[in-house]
């Protein structure tokens, strides 16, 4: 009797997060925006730190480039950090071909104490970005050719002081379908944190913020490090009460490579791992919940009862698929939906992995080590 009354109170938690996350990412999917004609169109600055992307840059860059934005309204700004590669070549090769191309150069020299990493590549180049708003994606990534005219058009709104919105990957076997699924599991997640008013993160390749409400922040300088440094900044705005659009949409999605590699898989969400620390009692929700699937599994086999096991998987499955598949629609790449169901079983293992992935602090990422306080 014991063990059903647990079995039901884990399964209904998990639901509970599962209505939370609906309840949240249905409010930021149905947000509006307007169109601008060009006197209204404000003056932009994508920004994109480059480390070691010799590979990527170029064809980012020339994305970008091929946006149906007016050129006389934006500047492209890529920032060399530090890179060992020919990603420095690169760049100023383009720069001589694309005129609305800037190139900001990164040395050991002018790092920051509280700017090492990722960080401190955006906030050189927001320094010198002339933008009122700022549009940021990285190196391996590439864009729609609407994204900067539909992020932007959210500003319209005044009160409107940071715009995120979804990353796919265009899968090309089993491997980057699951991690294309988890990045959109991920990014409902966090739209849906949004949408309740509690953020849960973003993804730095598609994020923007207005200049003006940046510097009033302080910028990163003002910011504690983080490995994360996207969810360092949309805390930062949150916390001053400030309106912000978290949002899945066809021409605001952009795309990025998939790792290729458990190992690399691993690291990443490592990385990821250590960073959401900082959600404090919203992660702790997160687990618990995950953490309540799994008792659930865990009585269903003390209980010898495949009724109950087979119910609880497929709790899980229809959850995920509740809070995936709406992300998949929003932005037109419902194409492998059913593999969502097979998907939610690598999620779970994965959910088991992380707890001893924290056991370290050190995070390795782009050749450099940082450490969590």
């Amino acid at each position: 009797m014991l063990i059903n009354l647990i079995f039901f109170l884990c399964i209904n938690i998990f639901i509970l997060r599962t209505i939370v996350f609906f309840i949240g990412a249905y409010k930021q999917r149905h947000k509006k925006h307007y169109l601008l004609n060009y006197e209204s169109l404000p003056y932009v600055s994508v920004i994109i730190p480059a480390r070691n992307e010799e590979e990527n840059i170029k064809k980012c860059i020339e994305s970008i480039a091929k946006s149906d934005y007016p050129t006389d309204k934006y500047e492209i700004i890529a920032i060399n950090d530090r890179s060992r590669d020919n990603t420095y070549s690169i760049l100023n090769e383009l720069e001589g071909k694309i005129e609305n191309l800037k190139i900001i150069n990164i040395t050991k020299k002018d790092a920051e104490d509280n700017l090492t990493g990722k960080a401190g590549a955006l906030q050189k180049g927001i320094d010198n970005a002339k933008g009122d708003i700022i549009l940021m994606t990285d190196a391996d990534c590439i864009i729609h050719n609407k994204w900067i005219r539909s992020v932007v058009s959210y500003y319209s709104d005044k009160d409107v002081a940071l715009v995120a919105s979804f990353t796919y990957i265009h899968p090309k076997n089993y491997f980057e379908i699951l991690q294309s699924l988890e990045w959109i599991y991920m990014h409902s997640a966090a739209s849906a944190g949004i949408g309740l008013k509690q953020p849960l993160g973003c993804f730095g390749n598609n994020l923007s913020i207005r200049k003006s409400v940046f510097e009033e922040i302080g910028g990163y300088r003002n910011i504690r490090f983080s490995v994360t440094e996207d969810l360092a900044l949309i805390q930062a705005v949150a916390k001053q009460k400030k309106k912000i659009i978290y949002k899945p949409e066809e021409t605001m999605t952009v795309f990025t490579l998939p790792v290729k590699t458990i190992k690399e898989y691993l690291a990443q969400h490592h990385r990821w791992a250590v960073g959401g620390i900082d959600l404090g009692w919203r992660a702790i929700f997160f687990v618990l919940s995950s953490i309540a699937i799994w008792i659930a599994v865990i009585l269903s086999i003390l209980s010898h009862s495949w009724l109950m096991l087979i119910g609880t998987i497929i709790t899980r499955m229809i959850g995920d698929f509740i809070i995936i598949f709406p992300s998949l629609l929003a932005i037109k790449k419902s194409k492998h939906f059913l593999y969502i169901f097979p998907s939610v079983i690598f999620f779970m293992l994965i959910e088991l992995i992380l707890p001893f992935l924290l056991l370290n602090k050190n995070v390795i990422w782009k050749e450099q080590v940082f450490k969590r306080d």
